[in-house]
């Protein structure tokens, strides 16, 4: 009787995305924002969302799928979506998007590869043109303990927004109220006695029936800076990791994006400069309305939570929770 070898193992396929970098952070970070301006480099392709990692974090941190099946599954997705990419096959055309192929420094490359061969040509283009694969994700870095256990060879791009804004444009989306009720609001969420949370929250306050929206998105964002600040405090090798935030994008875009350019090994293209016009680039009105922001949250929230979202601004105010020490 033949003897045969039992395969059991998902593995990761070979990359055919070399140069990837994650444009990460909580929502409304300005990761969009961050979006369009990294795309204007030279070398870079238009930025995509990255829900498929975002998914299987949450899968992950409930342990309920194996880290080689996400290895394996989110290496294929890498490849498929940019091998996608260099054929025109799946992009964005709507005008009105922030992925549009019409936001995009260049939207000619994208019309012209419509006509591109498939198959092998595919991979000697990528070789050649070595494009640089930007995705938008949110909270991986929440769960970079996880994430980093993938083993997969990216850059990350960490954005940070003062915490006070962040509950401010939070409330302004709804999110106190949305989460667990509105179908279009696209984050995987966990379920309790009925109950419908989002997938990274661990646990709930006793009250959290009693909390109101403004109470219930300060308590969303809390956790998530923290979580984030948490893991990435505990990373050793910092090197693949540039740690930004909204104002440096807003108000000194030339300066911040010269800085992400050398990070990603490439340069600001003619283009540029046209599209930090576009996104109304630099900006200084926001900073003078934080103020008017934080008196309307001190007003309806408790004094518990408002201590709390003071200490992480005055950790926020020092160089970034102190990952930009060199500024």
């Amino acid at each position: 009787m033949k003897k045969f070898i039992k395969i059991n193992r998902f593995s990761k396929p070979l990359n055919l995305a070399n140069d990837i970098v994650f444009l990460d952070g909580i929502t409304r970070s300005g990761k969009l924002l961050l979006g369009s301006l990294v795309s204007s480099f030279n070398r870079m392709e238009s930025f995509e969302l990255g829900e498929s990692f975002e998914h299987f974090m949450a899968a992950l941190r409930v342990k309920r799928t194996s880290f080689d099946f996400s290895e394996a599954f989110l290496g294929i997705y890498l490849n498929q979506t940019l091998y996608n990419k260099m054929i025109s096959r799946n992009v964005n055309f709507r005008r009105s998007d922030k992925t549009s192929i019409f936001k995009f420094r260049d939207p000619n490359l994208y019309k012209q590869r419509i006509n591109k061969k498939e198959g092998s040509d595919v991979i000697k283009r990528i070789n050649k043109e070595k494009p640089i694969f930007p995705l938008v994700t949110h909270d991986i870095m929440c769960s970079y303990n996880l994430f980093s256990k993938l083993n997969f060879n990216i850059k990350f791009i960490e954005i940070y927004r003062n915490p006070f804004e962040l509950v401010y444009s939070w409330y302004k989306r709804g999110h106190g109220k949305r989460m667990g009720k509105d179908p279009i609001h696209f984050t995987i969420l966990l379920k309790n006695k009925n109950k419908r949370y989002p997938w990274y929250l661990s646990s709930l306050p006793k009250k959290w029936k009693n909390l109101n929206e403004i109470e219930k998105c300060s308590y969303f964002v809390i956790q998530l800076i923290n979580e984030s600040i948490r893991n990435q405090s505990r990373i050793v090798n910092k090197s693949k990791i540039l740690t930004t935030s909204y104002e440096k994008i807003t108000e000194d875009t030339f300066n911040e994006l010269n800085k992400i350019s050398k990070f990603l090994k490439t340069s600001l293209s003619k283009k540029t400069k046209n599209i930090i016009k576009k996104s109304n680039c630099p900006n200084f009105a926001i900073k003078k309305q934080i103020l008017k922001k934080k008196l309307f949250i001190k007003k309806n929230i408790s004094e518990d939570f408002y201590i709390n979202l003071e200490k992480l601004e005055m950790s926020y105010n020092k160089n970034i929770y102190g990952f930009r020490k060199n500024d």
